[in-house]
């Protein structure tokens, strides 16, 4: 799985986040239920974090 800022691949679902446009592949769109995307300052970068109030 990888994080990308590109445009949107024409199979990708898009949907808006907190204002902000995001692209999901729909081949990994079910394996991102209960993930949040945050930023890690140790490593200057995008994390993606298991949602603590996820139910799976």
């Amino acid at each position: 799985m990888g994080l990308a800022l590109d445009e949107p691949d024409k199979n990708d679902k898009v949907v808006i986040i907190n204002e902000i446009k995001v692209a999901i592949d729909t081949d990994i769109e079910p394996y991102t239920d209960g993930l949040t995307l945050d930023f890690d300052q140790e490593t200057n970068g995008l994390v993606l974090l298991e949602n603590e109030n996820s139910c799976c």
